[in-house]
């Protein structure tokens, strides 16, 4: 579909959004800075009006939220100066930086302690599910005979109830982090040669 024959008002949307999403990049403001558009009155008329992208009806659709704040601070004439000097682009870039890695590092930290808050959960429910087991088993009538696995030669509840402490077993191994199956796999191929 070509640009001219695109509604006007979507086409005005999708270039305004690129344009406040640009805004996230310091070279892109330095650049701007550096051939005097943020001198320009008009610009910075433009600027003031893309405020509106503040809104959560608009803000949902930016990929690079942090653009809201540079369009903030884009409405003060000091920090509009100081994005014309390499050093202070190069600072804000090294500030966005270590703003992701933090992030990265916090959402890390809170998906570990979700994995070991399951751990735990599991580990106090596998007790629970032991017990109730050696109840039911209790109940049995001595006089009933319960079917023998031909396999283990072991009563069929007995394999059944291992069955689901390997399967919880198996489970618990998958939500462990540090465990590394490759590892495991390798030292296998190992000992078998």
């Amino acid at each position: 579909m070509n640009a001219e024959t695109q509604d006007p008002e979507k086409l005005r949307f999708q270039v305004e959004l690129e344009f406040v999403q640009c805004l996230a990049n310091p070279h892109y403001l330095n650049f701007l800075a550096q051939r005097d558009y943020l001198k320009d009155s008009k610009f910075v008329s433009y600027l003031k009006y893309l405020q509106y992208w503040k809104e959560p009806q608009y803000a949902k659709f930016l990929k690079y939220p942090q653009c809201l704040h540079f369009l903030e601070l884009l409405q003060y004439e000091s920090f509009r100066k100081e994005l014309a000097n390499a050093q202070c682009v190069r600072f804000i870039e090294d500030q966005q930086l270590l703003h992701w890695q933090h992030y990265s590092y916090k959402r890390m930290r809170l998906q570990q302690s979700h994995i070991d808050n399951l751990q735990q959960q599991q580990q106090q429910q596998q007790p629970t599910g032991q017990q109730q087991n050696q109840q039911q088993s209790h109940m049995i009538a001595p006089q009933q005979q319960q079917p023998v696995s031909q396999a283990a030669g072991m009563p069929f509840g007995a394999v059944q109830h291992q069955a689901g402490q390997m399967a919880m077993q198996s489970q618990t191994r998958l939500l462990q982090p540090e465990q590394k199956p490759l590892q495991s796999l390798t030292q296998n191929s190992l000992n078998t040669k």
